[in-house]
């Protein structure tokens, strides 16, 4: 192996590391039997993992995470995929500016953003409810979806639907049997990630929800301001898993995408 290889693969394991260090780190400390946090741990114990499922002040947040992801993953994707249609198919005039007004959200500050939801949901009694958090959750996790569905459609052949049209098929069926099946992998690989965004949200939580919407990563940001819970460790355990699980589901589910590739 040439030395400048070997330099090469020496840089690229000491990058891994040091990104999967800090995950590695709280994954160990997580199983700490201590009443406070320390590493590496002087006893193991599954104490906190306990915790997290034994308190409502932890689960019930949890439950509420999920509760709005799953909407906002149905609604963003939808959407998106609407959007990602219409923008690559289309031909009309303002495309461009209707196409760069969709992904604004991913250039926009998320503060800004919800910072604008805060005075637009006080304005209709939204705030402190899982309305403002599921619609400002599909407004971030949206732009994204079309994104990938846009690049994914443009590496497939529109003559398949003109030819599903010229043997009959209205738009709708050529809609459902012929564009979709040919993008479903990135389908079901933006519908993971616009559940992942929601999810792990925090931004939004803080300024439009309230006591009675208090989701897990906004619970997890208020425990950090004023005390140092050892669940914590646990709690990011579990949703580094949760990431990871997402992530090689879509990967065993998506199966095998066969797009006719644009010539």
């Amino acid at each position: 192996m040439k030395p400048t290889r070997m330099a090469l693969w020496a840089l690229g394991v000491l990058l891994m590391i040091f990104l999967v260090a800090p995950i590695i780190v709280i994954v160990i400390t997580s199983f700490n039997g201590s009443t406070y946090m320390e590493f590496p741990p002087k006893n193991l114990s599954l104490r906190w993992y306990a915790n997290f499922f034994q308190s409502r002040h932890w689960y019930e947040t949890a439950i509420l995470s999920l509760r709005v992801a799953l909407p906002t993953m149905v609604a963003a994707t939808v959407l998106g995929t609407a959007a990602a249609i219409g923008i690559v198919r289309g031909s009309f005039r303002g495309k461009r500016a209707l196409e760069a007004f969709f992904v604004s959200p991913m250039v926009v500050p998320i503060v800004v953003i919800a910072l604008g939801f805060y005075f637009l949901f006080s304005s209709y009694r939204l705030l402190n409810t899982a309305w403002a958090l599921f619609l400002g959750h599909t407004v971030v996790a949206t732009p994204l979806v079309i994104i990938m569905v846009r690049a994914a459609l443009r590496t497939t052949n529109p003559d398949m639907d003109l030819a599903a049209r010229s043997l009959g098929a209205n738009l709708w069926r050529s809609l459902l049997y012929v564009t979709l099946p040919s993008i479903k992998a990135t389908l079901v690989a933006a519908a993971a990630f616009a559940f992942l965004i929601s999810f792990d949200d925090v931004v939004i939580a803080i300024f439009v929800a309230g006591p009675d919407t208090t989701t897990l990563p906004k619970r997890m940001w208020e425990t950090i301001r004023f005390e140092i819970d050892p669940t914590l460790t646990a709690i990011s355990s579990m949703l580094t898993l949760v990431a990871i699980v997402v992530l090689v589901g879509v990967e065993l589910l998506r199966g095998p995408e066969s797009p006719e590739r644009a010539e």
